[in-house]
């Protein structure tokens, strides 16, 4: 008997430790996604848009025909307060109109089941699971100023030549100094930078011309937003400075001039699937603002909880991640997204992530200045056969600026993409009559490999002097333009293809935008294909930008040029 009894004292100094842990575990809070079935009874109208998005978004929307449907409706508030009264812990973090759902806290353990058997629910899955019990404060994040400000800035393109500094190659290796030299530095242009932190953004010197000039728009922390973003989070300040920064002969963005939005949707501290809900806030964020242009310098692969949320190269085909959703529902609605490919290049996973498989978006590879493949810059295509990347940048040793304002390097396609981004808006400040899918059009065809796509690079290193010609030439089968600077790397030579089937006279006429020199040649041409080469050696300028008109089979075609002064 003695010894049953000891036995029980064992048995029960083992049980109830463990039925205290099972309690804990339990007693867990979590974060929810909560999808609605509908958006019945809504109080919102088409008619009267001004009621959910600002008028920029408005203006948008008018401008490229894009309609204002139910999808632009904020979720239904009354399906909204009916969840919160479940129970006394529920707190709603994060909303998404696209995908009628809601990001909600809870401490109700049952709470799947019991929001599971509500009617007027869809779909209810727990995103992440937290060890003890969260405090919310106030939102202690405040926007600067309103956009409206920007008005009064002067947009007028202004030809502008950059000290580059430390920056230079990087800059050089997709022609952007090109689009600087005509003027578009992003004047006028939104961007949001969605990330995890902008540590001292608003205080070190590379971002002072962006704070001086009002162009630091507005920040918004959807992971804990009494959390000052300029607290924390290095990378995103990093990823700014690949866009805005201007520090003359030292680093300079590629959008110096652009006005910007920041938003942090990352939460460093783990991975969970949380943080693409915070992502789908943050982008519709941007688009209720009328952002043009937005930069996602994030991925998401696989999950700390992998038991319960598991991704495979399978899933990556824009239809799966809630984020990949959004991110092509964000394009329909006249954005456009940039984000990186992701590092997985030489890991096990080796594909891009999501939101990188999204539909009619541009994600954006890395490379060595040198225009080599960086080994991290993860692979293409998308699961269902997309190609992928749209196109690349520098994201091998890219110059930025740390917390502390100093140019130093980091690797990743974390810094292509802003860097690419960034381009865009320069690009799309040039032709604001074009829609975004014309602008990312123009950007995969004057990729480097945009005839002969592979898996690698996609469609390779993007040219925007090219982009720059497509978007400005009227379309003429019978001319190409090989190359639309003269430099060193040309030889200082423009080449042109003639596909000519009867013998002609081309007529080449040259005038420089700085100093108005002009000068016609005209070349004799057999009934073959020919080429020409003009040679631009003997120009005493540094640079120079020339409007060329090349007149071949009775059609003139107006073209610009970049040429380089010889060393």
């Amino acid at each position: 008997m003695k010894r049953l009894t000891n036995r029980f004292v064992k048995l029960l100094l083992v049980i109830i430790p463990l039925c205290f842990a099972m309690n804990a575990i339990a007693q867990k809070s979590a974060k929810y996604w909560v999808e609605f079935a509908d958006k019945s009874g809504s109080k919102y109208s088409i008619g009267k848009p001004e009621q959910f998005l600002s008028q920029r978004s408005i203006e948008r929307r008018k401008q490229y025909g894009i309609a204002i449907t139910e999808e632009d409706f904020p979720v239904n508030s009354n399906y909204i307060d009916s969840i919160l009264k479940t129970d006394k812990s529920n707190i709603l973090l994060t909303q998404s109109k696209w995908l009628n759902g809601i990001t909600i806290y809870s401490e109700d353990t049952l709470f799947e089941e019991r929001i599971g058997n509500i009617s007027f629910v869809k779909f209810v899955e727990r995103t992440v699971l937290i060890d003890s019990a969260e405090v919310f404060k106030k939102d202690s994040n405040r926007k600067y100023i309103d956009i409206k400000a920007l008005d009064k800035y002067d947009k007028t393109p202004q030809s502008v030549e950059y000290g580059y500094g430390r920056s230079k190659a990087q800059i050089e290796l997709n022609n952007v100094q090109w689009l600087h030299r005509l003027g578009y530095t992003g004047k006028g242009m939104v961007m949001m930078i969605m990330d995890a932190g902008f540590h001292n953004t608003d205080t070190i010197n590379p971002f002072k011309k962006l704070r001086s000039e009002g162009r630091l728009l507005g920040v918004k922390n959807f992971v804990m937003p009494e959390e000052n973003v300029f607290k924390s989070g290095s990378h995103g300040t990093m990823v700014l400075s690949c866009i805005a920064a201007q520090t003359e002969n030292e680093l300079i963005g590629t959008a110096p001039d652009v006005a910007v939005y920041l938003a942090k949707t990352e939460d460093g501290r783990s991975e969970h699937k949380i943080e693409e809900d915070n992502w789908v806030a943050g982008v519709e964020w941007a688009d209720s603002l009328g952002v043009d242009v937005l930069n996602s310098s994030l991925g998401y692969t696989k999950f700390d909880d992998s038991l319960a949320h598991q991704r495979r190269y399978s899933d990556l085909n824009g239809k799966v991640s809630r984020a990949s959703l959004a991110a092509t529902i964000a394009a329909k609605k006249g954005m456009i997204i940039c984000n990186s490919a992701g590092n997985e290049g030489s890991k096990p996973w080796h594909y891009i992530g999501a939101p990188a498989d999204a539909f009619d978006i541009l994600t954006v590879g890395g490379t060595y200045i040198s225009g080599k493949k960086a080994e991290f810059s993860s692979f293409g295509p998308t699961a269902d056969g997309r190609v992928k990347p749209d196109a690349c940048a520098v994201g091998g040793f890219t110059q930025v600026s740390n917390t502390k304002g100093n140019t130093t390097v980091a690797s990743g396609t974390s810094f292509s993409s802003p860097l690419l981004s960034g381009m865009v808006a320069a690009l799309w400040q040039a032709f604001p009559e074009k829609s975004n899918y014309e602008i990312m059009d123009a950007v995969r065809r004057s990729g480097s490999q945009y005839d002969s796509p592979d898996d690698a690079l996609g469609y390779g290193i993007t040219d925007f002097m090219k982009a720059y010609n497509l978007l400005y030439s009227k379309k003429n089968d019978d001319i190409t333009i090989l190359n639309y600077v003269a430099n060193k790397g040309s030889k200082y030579k423009i080449s042109i293809d003639i596909n000519s089937k009867k013998s002609q006279t081309v007529i080449l006429k040259f005038k420089s935008r700085r100093d108005g020199y002009e000068v016609v040649k005209t070349k004799k041409l057999g009934s073959k294909p020919r080429n020409i080469e003009l040679q631009f050696d003997k120009r005493q300028e540094d640079w120079d930008i020339m409007e060329l008109q090349v007149t071949a089979n009775s059609k003139t075609t107006s073209y610009i040029i970049g040429i380089e002064k010889a060393e």
